[in-house]
């Protein structure tokens, strides 16, 4: 016997889409703007938190385009 759960609704899906979209723009607009826009921060501070949060943004894209494979 299986007791595997049911998909959930498209509606939740879309949802969770939109989330890891928004999280992916939001993410790759700080990088952008931590490493340009903020001087008082030494320069490699900002280049190592500009590419932490690239790097976190391409692994959310991954996610994103696995999980939600058209």
């Amino acid at each position: 016997m299986s007791f595997e759960s049911p998909p959930p609704p498209d509606s939740t899906l879309l949802r969770q889409r939109r989330v890891l979209q928004i999280a992916i723009v939001v993410l790759i607009v700080g990088a952008i703007a931590i490493a340009g826009f903020v001087p008082r921060i030494p320069l490699p501070v900002r280049l190592f938190v500009a590419a932490t949060d690239l790097i976190a943004a391409a692994v959310l894209w991954l996610v994103l385009r696995q999980k939600f494979r058209l």
